[in-house]
């Protein structure tokens, strides 16, 4: 009785895995939600919307500044973007933050950002004396 070979070949198989898996991917890990309450845990919280909108919390001691901002999130950029506007009074009025964001874990993040009126002045990396960390606050 004559045996049939019935394996298929490996490589080829393995490569072609490869190849679907780097196209698809598994999600991008650096592609996360932005939305809900982020603070620094030391005076400063960003709150965000769904809709682009949010707040900007600012503690001074018992008091608690209240800045109203729109934003725009782009994460398909390296370093991701994140851009704060909408600034109606205080320094930031008429300028926007124009920001980089790198993810640390699902629940934190790092931001750095410069205030400006072009996209220009949009830091190119993390400068530590200036970069925060913020962590997913629970509602």
């Amino acid at each position: 009785m004559q045996q049939r070979n019935t394996h298929l070949p490996v490589a080829p198989m393995a490569i072609t895995l490869l190849v679907l898996l780097s196209i698809t991917g598994c999600a991008d890990s650096t592609c996360r939600t932005l939305s809900g309450r982020w603070s620094t845990r030391e005076g400063q919280s960003f709150y965000f919307k769904e809709n682009g909108r949010g707040l900007w919390l600012i503690r001074f001691g018992s008091k608690i500044d209240t800045f109203p901002m729109a934003y725009r999130y782009d994460c398909e950029k390296q370093p991701i973007e994140l851009d704060l506007s909408g600034f109606e009074t205080g320094p930031l009025a008429g300028k926007t933050l124009f920001g980089i964001l790198e993810w640390n874990s699902d629940t934190s993040f790092r931001f750095d950002a410069e205030a400006g009126t072009s996209p220009a002045v949009r830091p190119s990396t993390f400068e530590s004396d200036q970069t925060q960390k913020f962590f997913m606050e629970k509602e």
